[in-house]
């Protein structure tokens, strides 16, 4: 068995944890809520944080399908970056201008802190743009790889300066 045949099942494997898991932080009180940071009883918190969750979960089911139903290569993987270019900026603008904290995985965060980070995740949303371009574009893989290793550690460095 190949990694091709391993990785859409794992991909729905991990979309269906998902799934189950932001059903199971649902209900008010749950334990699951602390895993991600956000207090027992609060449920605006709980319903985001369970929104993001699921909504991941159902990207990785419909990437999933795309592979197995044959989808070209490069729609996939532009696709894939275009939907998480665009949800990486939505969460970083949520963030940083919506003041919704309780979608960051740490708990009670500053408000400054939090800016920042979803400043970051707005640069983050626009680095996965580098990539995308590649692919849409034709570029080799060779470029490709190499812009997204710069987006990721451009990415990282955005991340960890805005964090401290």
């Amino acid at each position: 068995m190949s990694f091709a045949d391993i990785a859409p099942a794992l991909l729905v494997a991990l979309g269906v944890t998902l799934g189950i898991v932001a059903l199971a932080s649902l209900p008010s009180g749950s334990r699951l809520r602390r895993l991600y940071g956000v207090d027992t009883t609060d449920d605006r918190g709980a319903r985001a944080n369970a929104t993001v969750l699921a909504g991941t979960g159902a990207f990785l089911l419909a990437l999933a399908a795309a592979i197995v139903t044959g989808v070209s290569d490069r729609l996939v993987a532009g696709g894939a970056l275009g939907v998480s270019a665009v949800g990486t900026v939505a969460l970083g603008w949520l963030v940083r201008y919506r003041d919704r904290r309780e979608l960051l995985t740490t708990p009670n965060v500053s408000r400054e802190r939090a800016r920042r980070l979803g400043g970051a995740g707005m640069w983050v949303g626009a680095l996965l743009c580098l990539p995308l371009a590649g692919v849409v574009l034709g570029a080799s893989e060779t470029a490709i790889t190499a812009a997204t290793i710069g987006a990721a550690a451009t990415s990282g460095l955005l991340v960890a300066l805005a964090y401290r």
